[in-house]
């Protein structure tokens, strides 16, 4: 059986939001332009996302394999993101076959820098529906290898449910959200509860994202100075781990038992760490949660983790909380993904048992993502 690339990028095309997005929002929607002194800036809602360096970011988004030459984020090919083979689908197909891939399941990447920047509901529930349609048109003819994930946003449950029963409609076997906290609430806030249950009554595995936002923690030490992409990006991959703890702690997979959560490009080393504390607490501070039974339990039947595939934590992780719960994603076509994803994650799990190893690459993700 061959592996699964549990988490993948499009790189979408620069003009795609001003194409697919319902005509009454084109002026607001989100746009690459360039300011008066001839500088790339993405803007949305008319305004420019405050994002570290927007040039920078186009490199780095699709800067697959550059580090490894010895290349870094000053100098990768800037001529990169104007190519249209980052929409050719065939070409995609090409790069699972190279690398013995069966599927991939594939994640936005403009997706993940609007987020915070958009706080009207109608026009968050445009831009995804924009983007999700583009995303299930684009892999029309590849349905049997590219999963997109549909990017739902929270800003208004209700928005929600309609989009996540349209996506389902679609063919989706799987929803993005962006891991930042909306208005104060808890992703295990009553609130959203409608749309955790239509997504485990839709069947649509729930993947909690990174996305940029500017009060991601580790951001209150650099109020007043520009920290830089390394502080953001390593920072940042908190959120979805903290996103997944809330809702274990206020009840959610009591509330929808069927429901499947991945945290995604978040690393696996975390996982013992926060079991074992988790654990901890619940044993004499159970009454201030929601929670009626242990974390391990929650852990074992709703949770799914994806793993860097060179994570040298990763075996050791395995060997504490089991190999039912792990996959791993190459990151592809980001500057940060994992080159030759399926041999690094067979060298770094080869303290493991074959069938352990069958499981990380293959099987747990056709789990997670319904991939026959």
């Amino acid at each position: 059986m061959l592996p699964i690339d549990a988490d993948s990028h499009f790189f979408e095309p620069l003009d795609l939001f001003e194409r697919y997005i319902d005509a009454r929002f084109r002026e607001r929607t989100y746009r690459v332009e360039k300011d008066p002194a001839g500088k790339i800036q993405f803007v949305v809602d008319q305004k420019p996302l405050q994002v570290l360096d927007a040039e920078g970011v186009l490199r780095a988004v699709v800067g697959y394999g550059q580090k490894e030459t010895g290349r870094n984020l000053s100098n990768f090919d800037p001529d990169l993101p104007l190519s249209s083979d980052w929409q050719d689908m065939d070409k995609r197909i090409e790069f699972l076959d190279r690398e013995g891939l069966a599927a991939q399941v594939i994640y936005p990447t403009v997706g993940l820098l609007w987020e915070d920047a958009v706080s009207d509901p109608l026009l968050a529930d445009a831009l995804c529906r924009a983007y999700n349609t583009w995303a299930m048109e684009i892999c029309a003819s590849h349905r049997d290898r590219l999963f997109p994930a549909a990017h739902i946003s929270l800003r208004d449950p209700a928005l929600a449910v309609r989009e996540l029963e349209r996506v389902a409609k679609l063919g989706c076997h799987s929803i993005f959200v962006g891991a930042a906290p909306y208005d104060g609430k808890s992703f295990g806030h009553k609130i959203y509860d409608p749309v955790w249950a239509a997504a485990q009554d839709l069947d649509l595995a729930v993947g909690l994202h990174l996305v940029a936002h500017a009060n991601y923690n580790g951001s209150q030490y650099y109020r007043d100075e520009d920290p830089g992409f390394m502080w953001v990006t390593m920072n940042l991959i908190q959120d979805p781990r903290t996103a997944l703890a809330t809702m274990v702690y206020d009840g959610v997979f009591d509330r929808f038992p069927r429901l499947h959560v991945a945290t995604i490009e978040a690393m696996a080393g975390w996982v013992g760490e926060w079991l074992e504390r988790f654990e901890y607490r619940y044993k004499y501070m159970k009454h201030t949660s929601k929670m009626t039974r242990s974390p391990t339990e929650y852990f074992m039947e709703n949770i799914w983790v994806s793993a860097d595939p060179v994570e040298r934590m990763l075996p050791a992780v395995v060997s504490f909380a089991g190999d039912d719960r792990f996959f791993v994603g190459s990151d592809y076509p980001h500057a940060e993904g994992f080159v030759a994803p399926v041999r690094q994650t067979r060298e770094c799990l080869s303290s493991l048992p074959p069938e352990s190893v069958d499981k990380i690459l293959c099987l747990n993700a056709r789990k997670f993502y319904r991939i026959a």
